[in-house]
């Protein structure tokens, strides 16, 4: 099985949430022509068609205006028709694998990096970009395309960074008289206080798989540290080892406690992500994205959340100065597309100004050098901004770093872990047996 090892640089000179993307216009086949008038009537002008897939499909989310915006400055600028389809995130992976198996699909499309792509390259699904990157090279930040580079080429770009804080809700801590921990036995101490206090002490969401694949990938960030995690997610080290063992423990350990609350396992990502910003759970670790969700105005949590490293371990090989995350999200372009110079243009365009954009409205963390108003960023973007100032390693998303089949079965791996289906011993060698095929 092929791997990608992939070093982060990380270079986060601003910080905010993230999330997707959405946006508008006419369909037709792909790399056809098209009609379109700033009327919404007929036009004799003809214009070239690009067909682009994202996973922002809600008007719900702010996002969504965004990335309209975007194509909409693209279409003026670059005289082109831009076809946008979205879809949500879990249906749209089996969306773009499919297409990407067969002929046709978008133009530009929206993925993942690292393992998820991997096949669109090896089956010579996506065009290698380097070409066209001098003009924008400049305004990327450094090691941005890392993790969408394969064999020395880069095939995609991110427009945002990412990264992983505990979010904690300063208004529980303060009435309860708990101490934010920066220590795993001071974590234990916080969830023992809160259960007793019948406050769900770590949102979780665990219906949804990813969310507590979260929860196990920190701790063996801690235990293990981002050397030995990169190492093993790209084949070169065993997950079968004390490391990766303990951290399943220390899951097993949390979840036994009821630091996740009793009905974590049916309970949705979107459901656990309302119930934290309506104030019903003391912590959450998950992404940035967070943010905008306690900062809305349908947030209850509004300038009561802070955002956290999170906890240490004792004796474990990481580091406070260890991140999960890193830039996992971007764009590709068809090699099917009709005009690989156009949809390259605008590529750039969109994913410069959706980090922009993004960034400015708290939304998302820049991956292009941009300016922005300072004043509109957030207290709470800010806080992630500087935490992260200090990073010395970076370990992307396991789902995305695996590839395929591999992320489903880490992801079921883990809440089978929760669940006690298995130990932490069965998780380890089970693990492994994804660098032995």
């Amino acid at each position: 099985m092929k791997r990608i090892s992939k070093k982060l640089l990380c270079l986060f000179a601003a910080v905010a949430l993230s999330a997707s993307i959405g946006g508008c216009g006419k369909t037709d086949n792909q790399g056809g022509e098209a009609t379109k008038a700033p009327d919404g009537g007929s036009d004799t002008t003809q214009k070239p068609v690009l067909k682009m897939w994202h996973i922002t499909p809600s008007d719900a989310e702010g996002n969504r205006t965004i990335l309209l915006n975007a194509i909409k400055e693209a279409e003026e600028k670059y005289n082109v028709v831009i076809e946008e389809t979205g879809t949500e995130n879990e249906q749209y992976k089996t969306k773009i694998k499919s297409a990407m198996s067969g002929t046709g699909g978008p133009d530009i499309f929206f993925t993942w990096a690292a393992g998820f792509s991997q096949p669109f390259v090896d089956g010579g699904k996506v065009i290698p970009l380097d070409e066209y990157l001098p003009d924008v090279q400049d305004k990327l930040l450094t090691g941005i395309t890392d993790n969408f580079t394969y064999d020395g080429k880069v095939y995609g770009v991110p427009y945002q960074m990412q990264v992983g804080p505990l979010f904690c809700n300063t208004e529980l801590f303060e009435k309860y008289d708990v101490k934010i921990p920066e220590t795993y036995e001071e974590l234990l101490t916080a969830v023992q206080k809160f259960k007793d206090n019948d406050v769900t002490p770590m949102i979780c969401g665990a219906k949804d798989l990813w969310p507590a694949m979260w929860y196990y990938d920190v701790l063996a960030l801690r235990t293990a540290g981002a050397e030995l995690c990169n190492d093993a997610l790209s084949g070169k080290a065993s997950f079968d080892s004390p490391e990766f063992i303990d951290a399943a423990a220390k899951l097993v350990e949390l979840t036994e406690m009821g630091a996740f609350g009793p009905s974590t396992m049916s309970v949705s990502w979107d459901n656990a992500n309302v119930d934290f910003a309506q104030g019903k759970g003391a912590m959450l670790f998950n992404g940035n994205w967070v943010a905008g969700n306690v900062t809305a105005e349908t947030s209850t949590v509004n300038g009561k959340i802070v955002a956290k490293k999170f906890p240490i371990i004792d004796g474990g090989k990481g580091s406070a100065t260890e991140y999960f995350g890193g830039a996992g999200d971007g764009y590709m372009i068809n090699s099917e597309t009709k005009d690989p110079k156009l949809a390259a243009d605008v590529l750039f365009f969109i994913c410069e100004k959706l980090a922009h954009d993004m960034y400015e409205a708290n939304t998302g963390l820049p991956g292009w050098k941009v300016e922005v108003d300072e004043s509109k960023i957030s207290p709470l973007t800010k806080e992630i901004s500087d935490m992260t100032k200090d990073s010395t390693g970076w370990v992307l998303w396991w789902d995305v770093f695996l590839e395929g089949a591999d992320a489903d079965t880490h992801k079921n791996l883990v809440v089978e872990l929760m669940a006690g289906q298995i130990t932490p011993e069965q998780f380890a060698k089970q693990m492994q047996k994804f660098n032995e095929d």
